[in-house]
């Protein structure tokens, strides 16, 4: 079922747009408050960052358990349960007068707002006319582009001028938006109502989850579940009636590459993320706000490319957006291995080309991973498509926390050498993406 052309463009767009940057915008905001949030309970570094890591591992395994309850409820109730119980998880961490509380809050939070992202890819893949595909996905690049850019700034506004517990009121501006988007949402009567493999999810958590903590916090114990669960779910799924996520998809070798280049691209892109406020702290000396505000324009830029070349994706295709979008990231990665400890100034400029390239390759690699499934097997597909990007970052973030660990991070021959292998990763992502492209349509 394809949606009214205006009522996409003037209507869901739109919304969907606004709900999208608050939801990415909380994510992104708490980063800045973490010192904050550790003084107030005097913890450690260590225990405070699980605000960010219980967020991410069940944000991860959200956006995979929505796209499959689609499968059986109208995604318009599907998304307002997730909405309201983003709001109650907000009014939770609001109140939080322990730690523990703290963090259930973030766990409850992740949990409403898993659905957003990973349901509005869904109805641009599925639902959105397939002429506006490119430009709708271009204009969700856009918005998460923008709202990464904004979030430290708006959380260190916020955590600065009143306090960090106060970043939990900015996801009730959802309030007035629900009962909009519940409105123009399909209400497709045409489930099939499938059996819910709870088993089969079950064992993709644990194995998710394991796997996160082992990146992000370096517990590498955590591993051996991860792999035991992995290897459970992978028996589970061929004998399941109506698995998970089902054996058809993972049988396509088009699919299997372009996700394969998903997270080799993305684990660079979340590298760059969390390498460039350290350049510019322990290169350039910069304070928090500063930074903030040299990565602004970056962001910007990563919009308006975004909203750009969704356009163009729709009309070239978006096998070469995403040639284009990987030319930059490698010609950006190139730029700052060249250029770091030389100018903030001069790193800012690059980190434009760079942040542009993610925004491109972001929305033309869901299309493109759409392209490559069935209309049964698109939902699923983007399920998987969105567990990928968020392991992806945490993969990318440790292993860059790795790499400056292990090298002198006051240096900037450390980034220099960081940067360049990002470069590497991004041509090796850009190969498999074309030799996926040659097995199948993307």
């Amino acid at each position: 079922m394809s949606l009214d052309e205006n009522l996409v463009k003037l209507r869901l767009v739109p919304l969907l747009s606004m709900t999208i940057f608050i939801s990415v915008l909380n994510g992104v905001m708490f980063n800045v408050a973490i010192p904050d949030i550790a003084a107030h309970y005097h913890i450690s570094p260590g225990l405070v960052s699980w605000v960010i890591t219980a967020y991410v591992v069940i944000f991860a395994f959200g956006s995979v358990v929505y796209v499959r309850l689609a499968d059986r409820f109208a995604i318009r109730n599907i998304i307002t349960f997730g909405l309201t119980l983003f709001c109650i998880g907000s009014l939770l961490g609001f109140f939080s007068s322990s730690f523990a509380m703290l963090i259930v809050a973030r766990v409850v939070q992740a949990a409403g707002a898993s659905g957003v992202p990973a349901l509005g890819m869904l109805l641009a893949t599925v639902y959105v006319p397939h002429h506006l595909r490119g430009a709708t996905l271009g204009v969700i690049a856009s918005t998460v582009a923008l709202s990464s850019g904004v979030g430290p700034i708006v959380g260190g506004f916020l955590a600065g001028s009143f306090d960090w517990n106060y970043l939990f009121l900015v996801p009730l501006l959802l309030l007035p938006i629900m009962p909009l988007l519940r409105h123009y949402l399909p209400l497709d009567e045409a489930q099939q109502k499938k059996p819910f493999d709870l088993r089969g999810a079950l064992y993709l958590c644990v194995a998710v989850a394991s796997l996160l903590t082992a990146l992000t916090q370096f517990l590498w114990l955590f591993l051996a579940p991860a792999i035991l669960s992995a290897l459970l779910f992978r028996w589970h799924i061929r004998r399941a009636p109506f698995p998970f996520i089902s054996t058809q998809l993972l049988q396509r070798p088009a699919y299997r590459g372009t996700i394969a280049a998903v997270f080799l691209v993305m684990s660079t892109v979340f590298g760059m993320l969390f390498a460039m406020p350290m350049l510019l702290r322990h290169l350039h000396d910069l304070p928090t706000f500063s930074i903030g505000i040299f990565l602004f324009p970056a962001a910007m830029c990563a919009a308006l490319a975004g909203w750009l070349f969704g356009k163009i994706a729709d009309r070239r295709g978006p096998t070469f957006v995403v040639a284009a979008g990987h030319g930059a990231l490698m010609l950006g990665f190139s730029l700052l291995a060249i250029t770091a400890g030389t100018s903030a100034l001069i790193s800012a400029a690059c980190l434009v080309i760079a942040h542009s390239g993610f925004a491109m390759v972001h929305s033309s690699l869901a299309a493109s991973v759409s392209n490559t499934l069935p209309r049964e097997l698109t939902g699923m597909g983007m399920g998987v498509f969105n567990l990928v990007f968020f392991i992806s970052g945490a993969f990318g973030t440790a292993l860059t926390g790795i790499t400056l660990e292990q090298l002198q991070v006051s240096s900037h021959q450390s980034f220099s050498i960081l940067f360049g292998g990002l470069t590497v990763v991004a041509m090796l992502a850009l190969f498999v993406f074309s030799r996926a492209c040659r097995q199948g349509s993307c």
